[in-house]
């Protein structure tokens, strides 16, 4: 019983230590030769991770999936726009002076490499979970990675 007084307790605590620090993070938005940039050096990384994870993994996929863990690379991307924008606002912030459009290219870059995709490739195949083929699908991967909205 104590011990469950004592886990009750701490949750709380937990949870009320977590709410008062907890704010929402504004939207952040760059201009859009920024915008393209980031866009660019980040699926060309993605693209980079998958190339190279098809070529050890690949083998037993069809044309289709391969085509769809493409695609997901653009969804990612789509998904997590906001919070890579946060951390390419305090790189930028670090820089000091005004950004140029080389700044983002790199900071882009660097999210493209970081970002550990082939775990999820794997996860995808293994657990067959690579999603059929739909047409919003093809109407994303027909898009130049540039017209990719984030918004």
């Amino acid at each position: 019983m104590k011990l469950l007084v004592l886990c009750v307790l701490a949750m709380m605590v937990t949870m009320a230590m977590s709410r008062r620090h907890w704010h929402f993070v504004a939207h952040k938005h760059v201009s859009r030769p920024f915008e393209v940039a980031l866009k660019v050096q980040i699926i060309a990384g993605f693209d980079r991770q998958l190339a190279s994870w098809l070529q050890r993994h690949g083998r037993r996929l069809s044309a289709i999936q391969k085509k769809t863990l493409y695609f997901v690379n653009r969804r990612y991307m789509q998904t997590h726009w906001q919070a890579y924008m946060v951390w390419i606002v305090k790189q930028i912030e670090k820089l000091g002076r005004s950004p140029n459009v080389g700044d983002y290219s790199y900071v882009g870059a660097e999210i493209g490499r970081r970002i550990p995709l082939e775990v999820t490739y794997s996860f995808l195949v293994r657990r067959n979970l690579i999603p059929q083929w739909r047409q919003y699908m093809a109407n994303l991967m027909a898009k130049r990675v540039e017209d990719i909205p984030v918004r």
